[in-house]
C-alpha cells in the first residue's frame, strides 16, 4: 500500500506540472465544482422557499376548518390534546374606499378577536379592526364606510359606517377586515358559519380530524385540514423541485464525462511509466488502483471546493443582508428574507448520488483499459 500512495502522490502532483494534463485535470475539476455548487444552491433554495411559504400559511390561516354541525355543542373537542384554540366565524366579500382607491376586501367575523373585543368608541358604531394588508393606512379611531352585498334589497349593496379600532396580526390570503362574531350576525346577514381550529402540532391535523369525527360523526365530508387545502400547491412545488433536481443532475453526468475522458487521456500519457511499473513487478490491480485513486482525488477536489462554497454562500444568505444589498425585491411571493435552508437531507442525497457519479466516471475508463489489457496498450503506438 506504501508503494500505491508514492505512486499516487507522484502522479498527482505530476498532472498540474505538466502543461498537457493540467489543463483537462483543471477543466474535470471546475465542472465539478460548478456542478455540485449549482444543484446545491438550487435545491436549498426551492427547500426554503416551501419551508417558508408553508410557515406562512401555518401563521396565518386555520389548521382545520369545519362547517357549523346541527348540535353546536364542541366543547367535548376542546378537551382533544392538539387542539390549541376553536374559534367560530362567519365571513362575506366586500369593497372598501379610501383615498379614492376602491379594494376588493373579505369581512369576517370572529369570536376570539382580542383588539375588537378590548376597543371602545363614543360613536357606537360597529369595531372593526384592519389586517397588516390595510394596515399601511394608519386610520387607527377613524371611522370609514365599508360595502358589502345585500340582496334582499334593491341597490343590492349596504354601506355601513365602521371604526377602525386598530391593526391585526391576522391575515388573509385578500385585505382582510375582522369583527366581533356577534356584530357580525347584524350586519353581514349569513346564515351558514364555520369552525376555525388552531392545532399545537399543525402536522397531525390528520390524526386530530379522526379524533374530531369520533365525538362528531356528522362533519364526514364537512371538515379539512390546512394540507388539504393548500395539497395542489404543494404538490407543484415538489413536483418543480423534482424536475430542477433531474435536469441539475444532467450537470453532474456532463462533468463526470470530463472526468472520464481525463481519465483515458491520463493513461495514454503514462504509458511509459505504466510499463515501466509493470517490468518492476507491480500487478495490474495496483496499477489500476494508482490511477483510480490519482483521479478520485482530482474529482474530490472539485467536490469540496463545491460544498465549501455552498456552505458560505448559504451562511451568507442567511445570516447577511445580501439580498437587500443588491435590492432584490421578493416581497412579491409574500415572504420575507431569502428562502434558502440549508438542508442535511438534501446534502447527503446530493453527495451520494454526485460521488457514485464521479466513481463510475473514473472506475469505467480504469478497468476498461487497464484491467485485463494493461499489455495490449503499452504495446500500442498511439
Amino acid at each position: 500500500m506504501n508503494l500505491i500512495f508514492f505512486l499516487v502522490n507522484k502522479f498527482f502532483k505530476s498532472i498540474f506540472k505538466n502543461k498537457s494534463s493540467r489543463l483537462p485535470a483543471l477543466i474535470s475539476l471546475f465542472s465539478i465544482f460548478i456542478s455540485i455548487f449549482s444543484i446545491m444552491i438550487v435545491m436549498f433554495v426551492m427547500k426554503g422557499f416551501e419551508i417558508k411559504v408553508q410557515n406562512k400559511i401555518l401563521e396565518n390561516f386555520p389548521h382545520i376548518i369545519f362547517q357549523s354541525p346541527k348540535n353546536e355543542n364542541i366543547s367535548k373537542l376542546n378537551e382533544l390534546k392538539n387542539i390549541l384554540k376553536i374559534d367560530k366565524t362567519v365571513e362575506t366579500y366586500g369593497a372598501i374606499i379610501i383615498n379614492n382607491e376602491f379594494s376588493i376586501v373579505k369581512i369576517k367575523g370572529k369570536t376570539e378577536v382580542e383588539e375588537i373585543n378590548n376597543k371602545k368608541n363614543d360613536s357606537k358604531l360597529p369595531v372593526v379592526i384592519l389586517d397588516r394588508n390595510l394596515f399601511f393606512q394608519n386610520r387607527t379611531n377613524t371611522t370609514i364606510e365599508i360595502f358589502i352585498p345585500a340582496p334582499n334589497t334593491l341597490k343590492k349593496i349596504r354601506k355601513i359606517d365602521v371604526f377602525v379600532g386598530g391593526s391585526s396580526n391576522n391575515s388573509c390570503n385578500v385585505p382582510c377586515i375582522f369583527i366581533d362574531y356577534k356584530t357580525s350576525l347584524n350586519i353581514l346577514n349569513k346564515s351558514e358559519s364555520f369552525y376555525e381550529v388552531l392545532l399545537k402540532n399543525p402536522f397531525n391535523s390528520d390524526i386530530t380530524i379522526k379524533e374530531i369525527l369520533s365525538i362528531k360523526p356528522e362533519l364526514q365530508g364537512k371538515i379539512i385540514d390546512w394540507k388539504s387545502l393548500n395539497s395542489n400547491l404543494f404538490n407543484i412545488m415538489k413536483l418543480e423541485r423534482f424536475s430542477l433536481g433531474i435536469f441539475l443532475f444532467f450537470l453532474i453526468l456532463i462533468s463526470s464525462t470530463t472526468l472520464y475522458s481525463n481519465t483515458v487521456s491520463m493513461i495514454f500519457q503514462k504509458k511509459s511509466d505504466i510499463a515501466t511499473l509493470i517490468s518492476l513487478g507491480a500487478t495490474n490491480k495496483q496499477v489500476v488502483l494508482v490511477f483510480l485513486i490519482t483521479n478520485l482525488l482530482i474529482a474530490l477536489c472539485g467536490y469540496l471546493l463545491g460544498v465549501i462554497l455552498v456552505v458560505l454562500t448559504t451562511y451568507l444568505l442567511i445570516n447577511t443582508n445580501l439580498i437587500e444589498i443588491l435590492n432584490i425585491n421578493l416581497t412579491f411571493y409574500g415572504i420575507e428574507g431569502f428562502p434558502i435552508i440549508f438542508s442535511l437531507e438534501y446534502f447527503f442525497y446530493i453527495s451520494f448520488f454526485s460521488l457514485l457519479i464521479i466513481i463510475f466516471a473514473t472506475y469505467l475508463p480504469t478497468k476498461n483499459y487497464l484491467g485485463k489489457n494493461i499489455r495490449n496498450l503499452i504495446n500500442r503506438n498511439n
